[in-house]
């Protein structure tokens, strides 16, 4: 009877006993009985935790659990074990994900990525990936401390592990914890492409190129990319590249001009590495304009490409840019209304909507309009520019067409997520659907998504971990400041509020919700007149009457200037007919709150239930509401919002198997060093990875991969050792003496005087100039 195959999600430990081996070797009989203490506490305490042991494998075991964490108590309880009187140095990892079981056997990508987890781990220490962290954040008994963000092999995102840090248990030094440094030199910013045509108008065309470069290059899972906002902080800065670079703590940078004139475009970009400060690369394009979707596909794939050589392994796809089926015109108005649209102010909102549904008419088929409108709307709903139920009921079609249209963009899924959020209140689907544009292509914004469901679920810690990445990817988003400063509002440290609401202030000043928050936390860290103040000093241009007015009330009830407070609540309540209706009930529901009119407070949150209104699935957390958690009605009310079952753990991300079996990989590494050996490729200044892939007809991807696992460089480095060597022979050679030092590198190879004194100086450890002197002289 063949065996079936069963699926679920579980939590997985792998345990191994580190050094071993060698221990055998030399004691056999010491290690027989590490291994026997280890082998009978193992046992001992998966019985107590209903932990089911899969397979012992010499020094190691595998386990899988229900409960993520019965699975860490679990783990804590066997190294507290091994640690007493004479240590077992044990390392445990751990990680929560989908197994597939079949007869006696367990796989499947959550398997793959424990056992990755626990190659980090050192002897004492227990890790564990962001899966596990997430299920334990609220369980007060066991303390974590997140190490950071790596690559692990075969897995095509990099991930956040956490440690241990309960009593007993070892966590690992910063130097210990070696994170895989490509980590940190695979990243990039585009920064604002220069606009060169003789119009200021076409400036829209530029940022719009800018922000489609960053999309594709986002694509490619293994590349950090900066997002748009911080990229965009330094427009018309003037400011040194490798100071940008540091500063948005990026490797590389690409910088570039526009000029357009009737249907041409010349488009050049270079890219400079921000440690040595130099460009190693620049290309100028000359293009017709009848194509821009070509245009900016053919960019994207030489920039990843030529970065690829730069910095080392990472696949690139056949396309990186999707091709509308758009006029030129038709592509140009959208881009001068999302212009608008990401302004945010009312205004710009409008008018992007008008010029988008004018795209609409012309072009129903396209639908990134659609979705342009949809945000839109979004957002004049989240803001409280207009009221939510009638916003996202018009906005609702055009995410249902754009779905129709094109279901695989990104964009999609996550306009799908804050609908589910803010409007359906569906924690399941959120996550779901935020899974699933995370898949198609990394944003900052699936980050940020992620860290405001989790505060909305009370999940502090775990949202903090997820604005860790977001703040990786954009340093000067006004809206990651904002949410670390709200995370911090809701855990009531209001100093630490204050800063983070400052900091997204400094960015951008007419931050309605920062304003907003700002004076609460304020109020509620008892500076009632520094409050009142900031409330009174608030102009209308900046967020309307409405901010101002609710936020004075709010000062006058904490304050018990009741006449004043009610006066306040009046005015909002005027207010419930307008738009402003779901601004002013916010206000309303804390007023009567901090009034000790409790039975108003409530009604006015049954109110905002039946609106359904966005800002209600933060009630829960806010801690001017403490007051109304006596009441059994407040529970009730919450339980209508977000629900009682807890949510669904995130699907686990789908990991890419390696492109060569290692004895493929010697293979192919024997024909690429014959290669180099006997036809000299490396002589040819501009040859590059892809034409290297074409002589050994292997594609590019393949190349890539044996570049870096077979032989350990990336590809620039790998063909400047080969021109480095070919120099020295020259520099060795009495007939080659009477042409200069650059006349050799050139004929060795090399395409620049930078690139060749940058690689001579890391690799020898010397200057050229210096090197010549010591070789001629001898």
């Amino acid at each position: 009877m063949p065996n079936l195959k069963r699926r679920r999600i579980a939590a997985i430990m792998f345990t191994d006993i580190v050094g071993y081996t060698a221990l055998m070797q030399k004691d056999e009989q010491e290690a027989s009985a590490a291994r026997s203490r280890h082998r009978h506490s193992f046992k001992k305490h998966h019985a107590r935790y209903h932990g089911e042991i899969i397979q012992y494998f010499g020094d190691g075991t595998l386990s899988v659990f229900q409960s993520a964490v019965e699975a860490v108590e679990c783990a804590i309880a066997i190294q507290r074990d091994l640690q007493r009187d004479k240590p077992v140095p044990l390392r445990i990892g751990l990680h929560m994900g989908d197994i597939v079981f079949e007869g006696t056997e367990v796989y499947g990508d959550g398997v793959n990525v424990a056992s990755r987890i626990e190659n980090l781990a050192e002897p004492g220490t227990i890790l564990l990936s962001a899966m596990v962290q997430r299920e334990i954040t609220n369980q007060s008994h066991i303390s974590t401390t997140l190490l950071g963000q790596v690559e692990l092999k075969n897995v095509n995102a990099s991930m956040e592990v956490f440690a241990v840090s309960n009593p007993g248990i070892k966590i690992p030094s910063p130097k210990a914890f070696e994170l895989d440094k490509t980590s940190a030199t695979k990243s990039i910013a585009v920064l604002p492409f220069i606009n060169m045509s003789s119009s200021k108008d076409n400036e829209y065309f530029s940022d719009g190129m800018t922000e489609e470069i960053i999309n594709a290059l986002a694509q490619i899972k293994e590349l950090k990319v900066t997002s748009r906002t911080s990229s965009f902080h330094f427009k018309h800065h003037d400011k040194p590249l490798s100071e940008i670079g540091k500063a948005l703590n990026v490797s590389t940078v690409l910088e570039g001009s526009i000029r357009m004139s009737a249907n041409k475009i010349r488009v050049t970009a270079q890219l400079v590495d921000v440690a040595d400060d130099f460009h190693f690369w620049s290309e100028t394009f000359d293009r017709d304009l009848d194509d821009i979707f070509a245009v900016q596909d053919e960019i994207s794939l030489l920039i990843a490409d030529r970065l690829r050589e730069h910095i080392g392994h990472f696949d690139i796809g056949d396309h990186l840019v999707s091709h509308p089926d758009v006029s030129l015109d038709v592509y140009k108005d959208y881009l001068k209304a999302r212009y608008h649209i990401l302004k945010m102010g009312k205004h710009d909102l409008e008018k992007g909507l008008t010029m988008l549904k004018d795209i609409i008419e012309r072009q129903p088929d396209f639908a990134l309009a659609h979705l342009g409108v949809h945000l839109a709307y979004t957002l004049l709903g989240t803001i409280g520019l207009m009221p939510a139920a009638e916003a996202f009921s018009k906005g609702q079609p055009y995410l249902d067409h754009a779905i129709e249209l094109d279901e695989d963009l990104p964009e999609c899924q996550l306009n799908l997520s804050y609908m589910a959020f803010l409007n359906e209140w569906d924690l399941q689907k959120t996550y779901g659907h935020l899974e699933k544009s995370f898949e198609l292509r990394p944003t900052v914004e699936y980050y940020q998504s992620m860290a405001s469901t989790l505060v909305a679920e009370g999940k502090f810690s775990a949202a903090d971990n997820y604005l860790k990445t977001a703040f990786q990817l954009d340093p000067f988003s006004p809206i990651n400041h904002h949410l670390k400063g709200f995370i911090s509002y809701c855990s009531e440290d209001y100093h630490a509020a204050i800063e983070s609401f400052d900091s997204a202030l400094d960015l951008k000043g007419d931050f309605s919700a920062s304003i907003l928050y700002y004076g609460q936390a304020l109020l509620m860290m008892g500076k009632k007149q520094d409050g009142l103040s900031h409330f009174t000093q608030i102009t209308p241009d900046i967020t309307g009457d409405l901010v101002r007015l609710g936020g004075m009330t709010l000062a006058y009830a904490v304050s018990n200037y009741r006449e004043e407070a009610l006066a306040g609540v009046s005015k909002l309540e005027a207010m419930l007919e307008t738009d402003l209706m779901g601004r002013a009930l916010h206000f309303l529901i804390f007023a009567h709150a901090l009034l000790d009119e409790q039975e108003k407070s409530l009604q006015y949150i049954e109110k905002g239930i039946a609106s359904r209104l966005p800002m209600m699935v933060y009630l829960n957390i806010d801690p001017m509401l403490n007051n109304l958690r006596v009441r059994p009605e407040f529970p009730q009310l919450m339980q209508q919002i977000l629900g009682q079952e807890p949510s669904i753990l995130a699907s686990d991300r789908k990991y890419q198997q390696p492109l060569f079996s290692p004895v493929e990989l010697s293979k192919r590494e024997v024909e690429l060093v014959g290669l180099m050996e006997q036809s000299k490729p490396f002589l040819n200044p501009k040859l590059s990875l892809r034409d290297l892939a074409e002589m050994l007809d292997m594609p590019p991807n393949h190349l890539s991969q044996l570049l870096n696992e077979g032989v350990g460089k990336n590809f620039s480095d790998f063909v400047n050792a080969y021109r480095l060597a070919t120099f020295k022979e020259k520099v060795d050679d009495p007939t080659q003496r009477h042409l200069t030092i650059l006349a050799l590198a050139y004929e060795s190879g090399f395409n620049s005087k930078t690139v060749f004194n940058t690689y001579f100086k890391k690799e020898m450890g010397t200057t050229p100039s210096a090197y010549w002197k010591e070789m001629t002289s001898k």
